[in-house]
């Protein structure tokens, strides 16, 4: 990473989305249960076969419970990660694009101020992602390196939604826009603040070897924050539609404080 810098924007323009986990209510039934009276639905749990969790590479097989009319969406996870438990999570938030079916993120509460590697971003707003979620249409590249060139070559963009997009004020809107460049280098410019008013961008970019590391197994360790040492991963997945999605995870490294648990974040083609 070549480092950072600051500059304001009065507005932005963000693709439609369409938003969130929805809530499902239930009919109410009494204890007398009347006659006629509809039981109270059950939501149905949606598996996610392929999903990942913070701070780790693994994939796991996690369950999303939607939001009723008395209780928060959830993840039901098989292991323990950190902000997770094994069993029910509650969620606080969580987006699933519409247009690209089978894939998502998951946040929890929890402070936190950054977005990736930089720090200092939508302060108080205390929403963490804990896990990206996708389903078995997803397949996970055997060839990422030749997926980015093909991504390179059509200077492609998705929008970030580390965190769930959460923000100060107003709506979730992307946490980040990810730009590749024709050699392989990349933008991933972070918003601090909603786009819909007045929004500081920091400005990041990683050379065309950098992207080469964290596109592979090794991924490539970044010592930008001081005590938070974190070896970034990129990975590129596709559907049978041929649809596009990343995935960058942060993993903590040998010296990171245990206040450190890293991040975990989708990014949506535009």
């Amino acid at each position: 990473m070549t480092g950072t810098r600051r500059r304001t924007a009065a507005g932005f323009v963000a693709a439609t989305m369409v938003a969130l986990s929805g809530c499902g209510g239930g009919g109410g039934g009494s204890d007398n249960g009347s006659p006629g009276t509809p039981a109270a639905a059950t939501p149905s749990a949606i598996v996610y076969q392929d999903s990942l969790l913070l701070g780790s590479v693994t994939p796991q097989s996690l369950s999303f419970v939607a939001a009723t009319m008395t209780a928060n969406a959830m993840i039901v996870s098989p292991v323990a990660a950190p902000l997770v438990v094994p069993g029910n999570n509650p969620l606080v938030s969580s987006y699933f694009q519409g247009t690209v079916p089978g894939a998502g993120i998951a946040c929890v509460s929890s402070p936190t101020n950054s977005i990736g590697t930089v720090t200092g971003v939508n302060a108080g707003v205390n929403i963490k992602s804990v896990a990206v979620m996708l389903d078995a249409s997803w397949t996970l590249s055997t060839a990422p390196d030749a997926n980015w060139s093909a991504l390179a070559a059509s200077a492609a963009a998705f929008d970030g939604w580390e965190n769930c997009g959460a923000k100060a004020e107003g709506s979730p809107s992307p946490s980040s826009t990810l730009t590749i460049n024709a050699d392989g280098s990349f933008s991933d410019n972070i918003f601090d603040g909603n786009p819909s008013t007045t929004v500081t961008i920091v400005d990041q970019s990683f050379s065309s070897t950098q992207a080469a590391s964290m596109l592979s197994d090794a991924g490539y360790l970044d010592a930008s924050q001081a005590g938070n040492p974190q070896t970034l991963r990129l990975k590129v997945y596709q559907n049978a539609a041929k649809q596009t999605l990343l995935v960058e995870q942060g993993i903590p490294a040998s010296g990171a404080s245990s206040e450190n648990p890293g991040f975990v974040a989708i990014y949506f083609q535009r």
